[in-house]
């Protein structure tokens, strides 16, 4: 611009800085005159917006640090909850397939010792007893001389709560008079032709699996993890127990004063700060307890802070010279934040996209890592026993059965990979609409599920669809993933109704549905079906990799449709979408 080359380098009787040249007097004055003006109150404005910036910048240095911390106490928090969910979920299955099992090999009129021995061990327990409903002793391992036939109903707290409710009970730590150690038992009612019995087995807190995978997947560095009972007593940890009953107040008396004030916080042990939370396992009476020292816990946060320190020590030093700067690129950043408004309107929607698919992936990792480790920690379950077992001469149905399970552990890895590549094929494939004979499509994915239907008696309805405007590949995907989800909720029926039809939308567009006569489902639980690798029931209705719904909706989202499910407990389902009229 002219007149800013003017303000650099003019002289006192230069007419674009002089009297006459004064906007303020000179009626004739420009555009170009209030540039100048602009540009030297940006000189003079540079220092003192420096001096602001450096004092955000502090601002934000404190920030950071608390954020930081917080992050750090949000993860520690986040990983105990979610071990306290897995310790649940491991107790409520070892306890069914306790049932389950002694229901197979425990119910006969007589149990041998040898047999007994060998069904305790499968779960790892170092001791268990089978009572009848009477509260007598049946059998004991390591089998006790005198003890057979005793009532032990008034000496064991926990018999008579499992028969009243015909429950699983988790015990709290308790001295075992058999082994004379602290032991945590789960007893598992079941019924026989001869009358309700109930199985106790019992591990040693010293040498419980639950302190093992404390140790190796929840305890922070240099940090410790307690599983206690109601009492304080501990029943699994990362630190060294004797035999004896451990209350954590003995261990650490510290954390345990702290947790009777709050179930997180800050406490102080052996002169340093330590952070500690705790999280409720589930329905049982215990508590999962972890900690670790501030100096561990905040090792990043601090690090963060001192660069970012050194970095605001630099720039404040540097200040002089960018306020200089400011003066030459004043104008430049001015056309380079015009561009960038434009650039930054162009690309909004695209932003917002990204944001979306972001958030997608951060579910999608935390539910694929739940859900792979599930069927995997039960492959390696049943190997270890079939490793255990099988030198010991297993008999061959034992043996089938727990190949049985491994395969279908295994086809359910299958099953989630499979919806993993669906979801990467939809977020990479292409959209191209045209005009769709809809009705055809649905005669179509009908045919090719005839494999599905295992030749049952399904009446089947396929009413007048007008056409609609999509991709038919991803409308076919849409389509195979209704019927075939009517087909596998019609399936307890011995004969099913399955009916496609339409009708007027709004907006120019078409409401088609899937309607079926299957099981269904709580209404408050219709939004749970569309969420990607979640399941309304783990077996039973609603089987799958619980991902085929989430890319029906994201489908038709892509359509610029609608897609919602409509039910009730055992008057069968209406899934309806929209589309576009051809």
């Amino acid at each position: 611009m002219t007149g800013t080359g003017t303000h650099a380098g003019g002289t006192a009787g230069d007419p674009a800085v002089g009297p006459v040249g004064d906007p303020a007097v000179d009626p004739g004055a420009g555009p170009t005159e209030r540039y100048v003006l602009r540009d030297r109150f940006a000189v003079l404005l540079a220092p003192v917006v420096w001096l602001l910036l450096v004092a955000v910048g502090a601002a934000a240095w404190v920030w950071i640090g608390r954020l930081q911390r917080s992050a750090a106490d949000q993860g520690l928090t986040q990983r105990t909850r979610v071990a306290a969910e897995f310790t649940e979920i491991y107790l409520d299955r070892t306890a069914r397939r306790q049932r389950e099992d002694a229901e197979r090999l425990l119910a006969g009129a007589d149990v041998g010792q040898r047999e007994f021995e060998l069904f305790g061990a499968a779960f790892g327990y170092r001791v268990t007893v089978l009572i009848d409903g009477r509260g007598r002793v049946m059998r004991v391992s390591p089998e006790v001389p005198g003890l057979a036939g005793r009532d032990l109903s008034a000496g064991l707290r926990y018999v008579r709560p499992a028969v009243q409710r015909h429950a699983a009970v988790v015990t709290n730590v308790y001295m075992s008079p058999i082994i004379e150690e602290s032991l945590i038992a789960i007893a598992v009612p079941f019924r026989t032709p001869y009358g309700e019995r109930i199985f106790s087995g019992g591990f040693v807190a010293s040498e419980s699996p639950l302190g093992v995978y404390l140790d190796r997947a929840v305890v922070p560095p240099h940090g410790n993890a307690y599983c206690v009972d109601r009492a304080g007593n501990i029943v699994a940890a990362t630190a060294v127990l004797g035999p004896e009953v451990t209350p954590l107040s003995r261990l650490d008396p510290e954390l345990a004063a702290a947790l009777e004030r709050h179930p997180e916080g800050d406490y102080r042990s052996g002169g340093a700060q330590r952070r500690y939370t705790s999280v409720p396992i589930g329905t049982t009476d215990w508590r999962l307890v972890t900690e670790a020292p501030h100096q561990e816990m905040y090792t990043g946060a601090n690090e963060v802070q001192r660069r970012f320190g050194l970095v605001l020590l630099a720039g404040g030093a540097a200040g002089l010279a960018v306020a200089a700067a400011v003066s030459v690129t004043t104008h430049r950043r001015r056309r380079g934040e015009r561009r960038l408004r434009r650039l930054t309107a162009r690309y909004a929607g695209q932003a917002a996209e990204l944001r979306a698919v972001n958030e997608e992936l951060k579910l999608l990792a935390a539910s694929v890592s739940h859900d792979l480790r599930t069927p995997l920690a039960a492959i390696n379950g049943y190997a270890e026993v079939l490793a255990e077992e099988v030198p010991d001469g297993m008999p061959p149905e034992e043996t089938a059965r727990f190949l049985e399970r491994i395969r279908r552990n295994t086809a359910r890895m299958g099953d989630l990979i499979d919806a993993l590549m669906a979801f990467s094929r939809l977020r990479r494939g292409g959209f191209h609409p045209r005009t769709v004979d809809l009705a055809a499509l649905t005669r179509e994915v009908w045919d090719d599920l005839a494999a599905h239907r295992d030749a049952r008696d399904i009446r089947f309805e396929l009413a007048e669809l007008p056409p609609c405007r999509g991709d038919p590949d991803l409308l076919r995907q849409v389509m195979l993933t209704l019927l075939d989800n009517a087909i596998g909720s019609t399936r307890d029926r011995a004969a099913a109704h399955i009916e496609v039809g339409s009708r007027p939308g709004a907006g120019g567009r078409t409401a088609y549905y899937v309607r079926d006569d299957g099981a269904g489902f709580p209404p408050d639980q219709a939004e749970q079906l569309f969420r990607p690798f979640e399941r309304l029931h783990t077996t039973g209705t609603y089987q799958g990799s619980g991902m085929g719904l989430n890319l029906a909706r994201r489908i038709i989202a892509r359509h610029r449709g609608d897609m919602w499910a409509e039910s009730s407990p055992g008057r069968g389902s209406v899934f309806s979408f929209t589309l576009p009229f051809a």
